[in-house]
């Protein structure tokens, strides 16, 4: 089966037409790439030479060298590439309004993971918002979701506590490529900025990811690891590891409180679909627990098509903290730049799923609330899906 090609692929065959000779800004990362390995700053710096005015970066830098959330990057000129490097994720999110002196369009190339509290597609919904009436147009070069476009998970998020891990009301896995979680952004909110997106071609909505990988984040190693994330970024607000500081970050998930046996064997009696528990122990070099060994599990996806990842991690923390009530807790604030609210439930997009693990209470009686928030979503971004 020939592979996906991605926007970034496209996007030399219809330069001339979409782009020109017009200035730009290109957003995207260091690790972004197209399918032949190449750069994408590279190919668009090709194409747009002395018109390609700036590039603009995201949450971990450019470089992707900053580990964790709410650590800022600065802006730069870089000598190599020769070109300035803006940072979106520095002092402020958005632009300073000389950022878009003589810039008449804006190239964008996430690499996004299928998760919504990915930060990449939020802090572009923000950009949009930001962008609004301002008449400077954006060309999204979309990519495949990694963990296809059929499958949804997880409680969807509550506008009153959208965030930038959260812009719209969607499942903790949206099941949208970039392209279409940004023209759904621009109909939920209402926003004037002419948008173009450069589809992908070969991909049918069923597939999972299959390319090469760089690092989306330095989190975010391999598809493995974007395969657990949508349940196992849970764990951010919790005091468990998610195995930051290890090389198998949210594939392990421990503290030096857990019983790795016990937690194993409760889990296997849930008979969760798709997935292994393997009881291991760790030692983060660096955030929570650092320095320390961690008692836990390495959760082993043996079946990703039935694998539900938000279920499984999910009931991981709900077993941990009914078995170990002393020592579990919730973190606390800040997270991404939100100082009231927990951490827990700005991932969650709400208060719902740690008052239910507070409850003790088993997936299965919050099942049915979720799927029936998920039947409704799926039906209002119907109008903005581009692959069958």
């Amino acid at each position: 089966m020939p592979k996906a090609l991605n926007g970034m692929d496209i996007l030399p065959q219809v330069y001339k037409k979409i782009v020109g000779g017009r200035p730009c800004a290109l957003v995207t990362g260091s690790a972004t790439i197209d399918g032949s390995g190449n750069p994408g700053y590279e190919v668009v710096r090709r194409l747009a030479g002395a018109n390609l005015r700036a590039i603009w970066s995201l949450q971990h830098g450019f470089f992707l060298d900053k580990q964790d959330n709410m650590i800022p990057s600065p802006s730069f000129f870089w000598s190599a590439g020769g070109v300035e490097v803006r940072s979106l994720y520095g002092e402020k999110l958005l632009p300073e309004e000389d950022w878009l002196a003589g810039v008449e369009l804006l190239i964008v190339d996430p690499f996004d993971v299928g998760t919504r509290v990915f930060t990449f597609v939020n802090h572009l919904v923000m950009l949009l918002r930001w962008l609004s009436g301002r008449g400077v147009e954006v060309v999204v070069l979309d990519r495949p979701n990694p963990l296809n476009g059929r499958d949804l998970e997880g409680a969807l998020c509550r506008p009153d506590h959208f965030s930038i891990v959260a812009q719209l009301p969607v499942p903790m896995r949206h099941g949208l490529t970039a392209g279409e979680f940004l023209s759904f952004a621009l109909s939920y909110y209402g926003l004037d900025v002419p948008l173009t997106v450069v589809q992908a071609r070969g991909w049918s909505r069923e597939e999972f990811f299959s390319g090469t990988w760089t690092l989306p984040s330095p989190n975010m190693p391999s598809p493995a690891t974007a395969i657990v994330y949508p349940g196992a970024v849970l764990l951010e607000g919790t005091n468990i590891s998610e195995g930051r500081g290890t090389t198998r970050p949210f594939e392990l998930a421990g503290a030096p409180f857990i019983d790795p046996a016990g937690l194993a064997e409760e889990l296997r009696r849930l008979k969760l679909p798709g997935a292994q528990f393997v009881p291991m122990f760790f030692k983060p070099e660096f955030s929570k627990h650092a320095g320390r060994v961690c008692c836990g599990l390495l959760i082993h996806v043996a079946d990703r098509k039935k694998f539900r990842s938000f279920q499984t991690y999910y009931e991981l923390i709900r077993q941990a903290a009914r078995r170990h009530p002393g020592e579990f807790r919730w973190q606390e604030p800040p997270y991404e730049f939100e100082f009231r609210r927990p951490p827990m439930d700005m991932i969650c997009g709400s208060d719902v799923i740690r008052r239910a693990i507070d409850g003790n209470v088993p997936f299965a009686g919050i099942r049915d609330d979720i799927e029936r928030e998920i039947s409704v979503y799926a039906e209002s971004v119907r109008p903005f899906l581009l692959y069958p």
